[in-house]
């Protein structure tokens, strides 16, 4: 909820590029994490700073009308397992 309404404040490219940033940065240290401690704060920051989901959703609905709603939400979980499957 607090990243939906930043992204109402400052736009939701600059919450997408931060959620990627900061996965990316937690993943990071979760894999190079030496103790228990360092991985639950790795995991912790990961969830904190998530926000694509709900972002995304929102530009989806944003961009499409209801004619396509239903095929662009159904792109979601395919791209999701692309990347999965990748990393």
């Amino acid at each position: 909820m607090h990243w939906g309404r930043l992204s109402d404040t400052i736009g939701r490219k600059p919450v997408i590029v931060t959620g990627l940033l900061g996965l990316t940065l937690s993943m990071l240290s979760f894999g190079i994490s030496k103790s228990f401690i360092g991985i639950i704060v790795s995991r912790a920051l990961a969830g904190a700073l998530n926000a694509n989901t709900g972002v995304l959703k929102t530009i989806i609905a944003e961009i499409t009308d209801e004619t396509n709603v239903a095929r662009a939400y159904s792109y979601m979980p395919i791209v999701w397992f692309v990347g999965v499957t990748f990393a």
